[in-house]
């Protein structure tokens, strides 16, 4: 019997987040996603600083700001308190203080629970903004307004959603993003969820009504994942492609719809190092130097610790 740490709420299975609070709750990886996310985030914000830079972290699935724990009754920061703490430990390391450009926040989350947590754990945070509601009209909208700026800012955004998201993240929401210029892209995706939603193409044309109607309902969610004007092409390749090959056909051709904005794309399954991740982080960017950070930092991830990555503090 699974319960929740935060209201007490109990269900017989484990749930994404709770139903009657909107705790989110950890998976397996979990940990190793956030270390990576942090890993990422201090040094950047830190070069950012330095170089008196403006810059944004944006969590665009932000969930409840603290997370219960997978394997223990206790909270874990999420990613909204792992960005918003990034603040006070450049604060720490940087020699320079008259350097003023402290990283800012926005947090995006839909799901009205959560976010209430969210604004509860997140709330004392200096430069923080929290925002109610779907990420695929939300991030849009405040990349708008920051491209009304005289000067532009640098924009991280971090996109991990539950499953393909709920609702599914489109892709023309990552095209605005990715179409963008002093942006990085740090994604979740979950293949398994991509393949069991491509798995329903072969019934799109079954006479039974319920599998058919079943069907189109996928293909909807898939046109949207993947993009309208390249589902045609998913499709005939999902056919061609045996059993076997899917996973990592289907993270190749998703990844090539991202290459072809961005000159540098990292990919590390999570959990770091199993023959079958649960989901894939994906790193985005134009930038070598983001590049080799994030390198170090999945490198890192996958030598439990050993490398370090203090060369990139000066």
């Amino acid at each position: 019997m699974w319960r929740c740490i935060n209201c007490g709420f109990a269900t017989p299975e484990r749930p994404s987040f709770c139903k009657n609070c909107g705790l989110v709750q950890a998976g397996i990886g979990t940990h190793e996603k956030y270390q990576i996310l942090e890993g990422y985030c201090h040094p950047l914000s830190l070069i950012m600083r330095n170089n008196n830079l403006d810059h944004y972290f944006i969590d665009a699935c932000a969930g409840s700001g603290r997370v219960q724990a997978y394997h223990k009754n206790e909270y874990i920061d999420g990613s909204p308190l792992i960005m918003a703490k990034t603040r006070d430990w450049v604060e720490e390391k940087i020699k320079d203080k008259t350097k003023t450009k402290h990283v800012k926040c926005i947090f995006i989350e839909v799901n009205s629970k959560a976010h209430i947590l969210l604004e509860k754990w997140t709330g004392n945070f200096p430069d923080c903004r929290r925002i109610w509601g779907d990420c695929n009209q939300m991030l849009p909208s405040v990349l708008n307004n920051m491209d009304s700026e005289r000067w532009k800012p640098f924009v991280f955004i971090y996109i991990d959603p539950f499953g393909l998201g709920e609702p599914p993240i489109m892709m023309e929401t990552l095209r605005r993003v990715i179409e963008r210029d002093y942006t990085e892209l740090f994604l979740q995706l979950s293949v398994d969820a991509l393949i069991r939603v491509s798995g329903w193409l072969k019934h799109v044309d079954s006479p039974d009504s319920e599998l058919r109607k079943q069907a189109q309902t996928c293909c909807e969610t898939l046109k949207v994942v993947i993009g309208a004007d390249r589902m045609g092409e998913f499709c005939e390749n999902w056919f061609k492609w045996q059993e076997g090959q899917r996973e990592e056909k289907a993270l190749q051709y998703y990844l090539s719809g991202l290459c072809s904005y961005f000159p540098h794309v990292e990919c590390i399954g999570i959990p770091v190092g199993s023959k079958r991740p649960v989901y894939y982080l994906i790193y985005t960017t134009r930038n070598q130097t983001g590049r080799k950070i994030m390198q170090q930092v999945t490198m890192t991830a996958k030598r439990k610790g050993t490398e370090s990555l203090e060369k990139w503090f000066n």
